[in-house]
């Protein structure tokens, strides 16, 4: 588990792989819930996921809500996976 701070930017990663060799699955998506249990949705066709490399994509987003957050990354037709995680963000008073 990884904690930031409200106003971070961070980047949600994920790897697709089949019998350990990347993959480019046909279809990327990405699923992310804030803490109020609002989701967001982006995939790789829409260029709201961004390919790094063979099977390496990514996103970047701004937090600006202290809590638990969720994101899920979903792969389908050539590589058919699944990967979720969360991480918490705090808010920091100077």
């Amino acid at each position: 588990m990884n904690i930031y701070d409200v106003g971070d930017s961070i980047r949600l990663d994920a790897l697709f792989t089949v019998t350990g060799v990347a993959i480019d699955p046909t279809i990327v998506e990405l699923d992310i819930q804030d803490p109020s249990g609002n989701d967001s949705f982006f995939d790789y066709a829409g260029g709201n996921v961004t390919k790094e490399t063979t099977g390496k994509f990514f996103r970047d987003i701004f937090v600006d809500e202290p809590g638990q957050w969720w994101y899920r990354y979903f792969g389908s037709g050539t590589v058919i996976a699944a990967d979720e995680a969360y991480f918490i963000v705090e808010r920091k008073i100077t």
